[in-house]
């Protein structure tokens, strides 16, 4: 993530803040309406956690998000 955040703030101009988040801190967000934005290994974590709990998630294709250059794969849960 730090590594991702210089990329798209070389300078360092804005204040960023990276913390460890838990799967029930963001269960709560999702629920609340918060979207969370994934990369290939966190998400592998995610996902089973989020089958478990009955979440509607979908299975992420990395491969293919890669090839059209995007490196995260965004979860939003509409009317839960």
């Amino acid at each position: 993530m730090k590594a991702f955040l210089s990329e798209i703030d070389p300078d360092g101009q804005k204040r960023h803040t990276v913390k460890k988040t838990r799967f029930g801190e963001i269960l709560r967000g999702l629920k609340l309406g918060a979207s969370y934005g994934f990369d290939e290994e966190w998400y592998k974590n995610f996902y089973p956690l989020a089958r478990k709990e009955g979440l509607p998630v979908s299975e992420a294709n990395f491969e293919e998000m890669k090839s059209k250059g995007f490196r995260f794969f965004t979860v939003q849960l509409k009317g839960l």
